[in-house]
């Protein structure tokens, strides 16, 4: 069983003019192989050498670190066959990575759909800031509903390991207007939060208005984004940052969070809240939970 890392972009830092999945002799290629208690540790120079390790045993768990981190590992799966294999799921044949990061809305909307297994996903970052001003707001819908109910769908067969996700939407719609998700979409996505066992959460460029922190995900279940908040119980990180929120919402939204046990860290930088609204936040939420963003709001 091969674990790896997706990204969507083919460049990586450091690695104009290199072939994707050769690091320079200067910076070795370490492979780490473990099946069991005991793991072993070498450094392979060849992409025959790669592949005769990986072929000793499908079953082992292979980590890449290739220029530094474990980016380009994509990039190596398409140039080495033998390697893409080993990371697809032989029942489904989508591919079996811990991380996968996706930065174009197309690509994203083709990993969700038919490329992506969630059952190994452990972080999952879908930050598609940069096509601002370029997408149709429906493609944005359609993302949203798709990362919703892959997330749904893979959650009833088994509990995802899935710990750390971050959703970064566009600021502004193909017409240069704020971009706005529909209310299916939103519901959608919530559906596919709910009582997953993430550690991290980033939402942002998501408006939270009044209105979509209270709307029901489904017609009489009362599952709004306030339950589906309260039900991450194993949640110590939550990112809620350009989302527009007003001081009323905001206050709302740290009432629904304030009891969970593990939470550490929340920041609600580049929203709208009013300085004194902001410091009755921090009030609300004591000392155990570092509450960042006083110096960053835009309410001004």
């Amino acid at each position: 069983m091969g674990t790896g890392v997706l990204a969507s972009s083919t460049g990586y830092p450091g690695t104009a003019g290199k072939c994707s999945w050769c690091p320079p002799t200067n910076e070795p290629q370490l492979v780490q192989m473990t099946s069991g208690p005991i793991g072993s540790i070498g450094t392979l120079s060849s992409r025959q050498g790669l592949v005769g390790a990986i072929s000793q045993d499908i079953r082992t768990v292979l980590v890449l670190e290739l220029l530094g981190g474990p980016q380009p590992v994509a990039c190596l799966a398409c140039t080495c066959r033998e390697l893409l294999q080993q990371l697809r799921d032989p029942r489904t044949g989508r591919l079996r990575v811990s991380t996968a990061s996706l930065s174009a809305s197309s690509s994203a909307l083709l990993a969700l759909a038919q490329r992506l297994s969630l059952d190994q996903l452990r972080s999952l970052r879908l930050d598609i800031l940069n096509e601002s001003g370029k997408l149709p707001e429906r493609l944005v819908n359609q993302l949203l509903s798709s990362l919703g109910d892959a997330l749904a769908a893979a959650k009833k067969a088994l509990p995802l390991p899935l710990e750390d996700l971050s959703v970064v939407l566009a600021s502004f719609s193909n017409s240069v207007t704020p971009l706005r998700p529909s209310s299916a979409a939103l519901a959608a996505l919530l559906r596919g939060l709910a009582s997953l066992r993430l550690r991290r959460l980033e939402l942002s460029y998501l408006p939270l208005t009044r209105k979509a922190i209270h709307q029901e995900v489904e017609s009489g279940t009362q599952q709004t984004l306030l339950s589906v908040l309260t039900s991450l119980n194993c949640l110590k990180e939550l990112t809620l940052t350009h989302n527009g929120m007003y001081g009323e919402v905001a206050k709302e939204l740290v009432e629904a969070v304030r009891d969970l046990p593990h939470l550490q860290v929340l920041d609600l930088s580049r929203n709208r809240i009013a300085n004194k609204e902001f410091k009755e936040i921090a009030e609300t939420l004591g000392s155990a939970v570092v509450l960042t963003g006083f110096d960053s709001q835009t309410h001004l």
